[in-house]
């Protein structure tokens, strides 16, 4: 894949980057935390042979989308981009009486270094003919590898190593374009993923050292454009709704624009997303979890002991950027996650590091309580019955959810001054427990519906 051809992804990768890391290390970033000696969840892609044990991980994964080529000028491209992060063992080995020998961690002068796996990127692409008939199966072929890094002391002594160990994989990418025989302007694209590696021993651990992890594909086309699978043009409704996607869910990528059905890019990704997905514009940094809010992530971690830190830092290279990032998060950082909205924060200028300790930043916030909002010129205050109807779809709960009766516990204001209602659906048998420790779903006024009257 050329350089022009690898820039149509641009406006895709901030996205799939975070598709690529999500759920790689959680909060709090330690290899000792449960959610993290369970790891690689997500667009898993196992050796087949690894399959004869019973096990529910699959050893491929399907795209089906519809593309439009009607009224292009040109003959129609599509370039596939296969990405997916390969594990890499990290082994800690300490040095003593002339040999190595594996330990869970070692300390040198102060610094811990922990047995732990990490991750490298892959990437292959392969540019096709858009026309009907077209089918390329690409080899992906990986080979083995490794490093090793000796730990010496100040005095130079040799204390242990670090051998990072990388198994070879063997996949197949294939490409296929099949015509719509009820629309002769649309056409077909499948993408399959198979992987054929050998299996090392050790059940899912072994297999996920020749496994695809966080496998996904983005499309991008040249003189035709995607159409969208969740909202199709109707007249394209009923060959959508044939299409068959194995633990992917393309999603039409890029800035929404006037046609909000079709696009040039397309994300297939392992994690349920909606049509033209973003990350915040104020984020910064990858952290894992992009479905989470940075400034609370950083909190998080502000929050931590000094030893949860410290362990952190020697799990993973990627979590000491995390951690030391939210160490060097002050008043302006603040501003900067609201985009400036934070109209109440004073900021002195900045001219050296200010410690988050020595300022608070939501000192100078002073939000007074709200006890009431009015929907369309009725009074929603605490008790009040409604009917929920959201419109943001930011998850799948939106879905459960819209229709559904509901008692409001609260009005909240952010810090942007933007209200929310807080609430507990009606037929939720839990609902009492989740208000007496303060579990609330939460709404903008305009997503309720009041179910009584008032002025």
């Amino acid at each position: 894949m050329n350089a022009v051809e690898a820039s149509a992804f641009e406006p895709a990768l901030a996205v799939a980057n975070a598709v690529l890391y999500e759920g790689y290390l959680l909060y709090p970033y330690t290899a000792s935390a449960g959610k993290n000696r369970v790891r690689w969840q997500f667009g898993v892609v196992a050796p087949r042979a690894y399959l004869s044990a019973g096990t529910g991980e699959t050893a491929e994964q399907q795209t089906e989308v519809l593309f439009e080529v009607a009224g292009r000028a040109g003959p129609a491209r599509i370039t596939v981009l296969l990405r997916f992060l390969q594990v890499e063992a990290r082994r800690v080995e300490a040095f003593g009486d002339g040999a190595y020998v594996p330990v869970e961690s070692l300390v040198v002068d102060a610094t811990t270094f922990l047995t732990f796996d990490e991750a490298v990127e892959r990437e292959i692409g392969v540019t096709v003919a858009g026309a009907s008939g077209t089918h390329v199966v690409t080899p992906v072929e990986i080979a083995a590898g490794g490093v090793e890094e000796i730990l010496r002391d100040g005095d130079g002594a040799v204390r242990g190593r670090v051998v990072r160990e990388r198994w070879a994989l063997r996949a197949t990418l294939s490409i296929e374009v099949d015509p719509v025989e009820a629309a002769p302007s649309l056409r077909k694209l499948r993408v399959r993923v198979e992987n054929d590696s050998e299996v090392v021993a050790g059940e899912r651990a072994g297999a996920l050292r020749t496994a695809l992890v966080s496998t996904h594909v983005l499309l991008a086309a040249e003189n035709a454009a995607f159409l969208s699978v969740l909202d199709p043009p109707q007249p394209a409704a009923e060959a959508t709704a044939a299409l068959r996607n194995r633990q992917v869910f393309p999603v039409l990528i890029g800035a929404a624009g006037a046609d909000e059905q079709r696009a040039p890019l397309v994300l297939a990704s392992p994690i349920i997303l909606y049509d033209f997905a973003q990350v915040a514009p104020q984020t910064d940094a990858d952290a894992f979890d992009g479905t989470e809010i940075d400034e609370l992530l950083t909190l998080s971690v502000l929050s931590l002991p000094d030893a949860e830190r410290e362990e952190a830092r020697a799990t993973d290279p990627r979590a000491r950027a995390i951690i030391e990032r939210a160490e060097r998060f002050d008043v302006h950082d603040l501003a900067r996650v609201h985009a400036g909205a934070l109209h109440r924060v004073q900021a002195p200028p900045r001219a050296e590091p200010i410690s988050f300790d020595a300022l608070d930043p939501f000192a100078a916030i002073d939000v007074p309580a709200l006890d009431c909002v009015f929907v369309d010129g009725v009074k929603v205050a605490k008790g009040s019955a409604v009917r929920l109807h959201p419109k943001r779809r930011a998850d799948v709960w939106d879905a459960f959810l819209d229709g559904k009766t509901a008692t409001v516990r609260a009005i909240h204001q952010d810090v942007e001054d933007v209200l929310y209602v807080a609430v507990t659906v009606d037929d939720d048998p839990a609902s009492d427990l989740h208000d007496w420790y303060g579990r609330s779903f939460f709404f903008y006024p305009e997503e309720i519906e009041p179910l009584e009257t008032g002025s």
